[in-house]
């Protein structure tokens, strides 16, 4: 009789094999597989989405001291927002899916060659000469007396390692170029642009309230071959306003930029006027405004009319330039206008409110 081993039958050579190329294979894709999505999680892409921000009642942020008497508001009257933020690409796909979601790219935001600093405080700047219009047009509409100071171009940016780069301050405010007076964008280009390459001029700037001189040697325009430019990019700063009494807007908390302007004068005139404009309804709007009372367009119209449609408004007032763009979105249950002058705005709200 033959003994018998105990050993077990040894496993062929190929399936030892093939397990062992296997497993090393299987935990490579997995982990490949995990990566990946993972990795695309931290990819940010060249767009913003906007979709719709937060309500807000205007009075809220407004505050008059030592003035007419004040009348308090009937109704409510809210300023619109639009939320922000940089996606990754995940967040592309979001804003394809989500129809109140827009993409916008990153360079209708933020311009190219315009750091993160610079474009912080250009909306800074915008801010506050926002409020300081709608507070000038209000009180013009009001035809309460103001008095004003000395106007020019305010700087919005500079270009890096351009001519005025070091010398000239995002917020400077230009009032003269080499001894000539500007108060528009074209005065100042055609000042400038009367020069030579390589000229050296002195900007009359106000600065944190102080007049400063600033020589800048002009430098040939990127755009332009030939042509001398400072290497700066400039906006309309109008001549600051002394009012008789005092009115302060919240700009920290209020959040509304630029296009909550025509709001903040609507909210002012209603509260400084014992006629009852917004009527106990609920009206909200957005549009820039000038210290003359022109209304300018505004971007994220869409999801700024959604936003107000959700806060149960049932009259929105919107800039000319967006009324097509808002009818896109307008629900059945409210009435949009189109607003050009402040002086329509009132008539709007009476509209509303009546």
């Amino acid at each position: 009789m033959q003994g018998q081993s105990d050993a077990s039958p040894s496993m062929p050579s190929g399936q030892a094999k093939t397990r062992s190329f296997f497993w090393p294979v299987f935990v490579a894709v997995v982990v490949l597989c995990a990566a990946v999505p993972l990795g695309l999680w931290f990819v940010t892409v060249p767009y913003y989405a906007t979709w719709p921000g937060p309500v807000k009642e205007v009075v809220d942020y407004i505050s008059i001291e030592e003035g007419p008497t004040v009348h308090p508001l009937n109704g409510d009257l809210y300023l619109l927002t639009v939320s922000l933020q940089e996606v990754n690409v995940y967040g592309v796909v979001e804003g394809w899916l989500d129809p109140d979601v827009d993409l916008v790219g990153r360079w209708n935001i933020r311009p190219e060659g315009v750091t993160p600093e610079e474009y912080r405080q250009a909306n800074l700047t915008a801010m506050e000469r926002s409020m300081d219009n709608a507070v000038v047009a209000a009180l013009d509409y009001l035809e309460i007396p103001i008095e004003r100071g000395v106007g020019g171009v305010r700087v919005a940016s500079v270009l890096p390692d351009g001519p005025a780069a070091g010398i000239v301050e995002v917020g400077d405010v230009v009032v003269a170029v080499g001894g000539t007076p500007v108060t528009s964008r074209a005065e100042a280009i055609e000042t400038i642009s009367s020069r030579a390459v390589d000229d050296l001029v002195v900007l009359d700037v106000l600065r944190e309230e102080e007049r400063v001189n600033l020589n800048v040697t002009l430098g040939e325009h990127v755009d332009f071959p030939g042509q001398p430019m400072v290497g700066v990019g400039l906006e309309v700063y109008p001549p600051p306003a002394e009012i008789p009494f005092e009115i302060e807007i919240d700009r920290a908390t209020s959040g509304g930029g630029p296009s909550a302007g025509m709001m903040y004068s609507l909210g002012l005139i209603d509260l400084l006027t014992e006629e009852d404009l917004v009527g106990g309804k609920i009206v909200a709007g957005t549009g820039t405004i000038s210290p003359d009372g022109v209304v300018g367009p505004i971007g994220g119209i869409r999801q700024k009319v959604i936003a107000a449609q959700d806060a149960g408004a049932g009259f929105i007032l919107v800039p000319e330039d967006n009324y097509a763009d808002a009818l896109t979105v307008k629900g059945d249950a409210v009435e949009i206008f189109s607003i050009s002058t402040i002086d329509e705005a009132v008539e709007a709200l009476r509209e509303a409110g009546g």
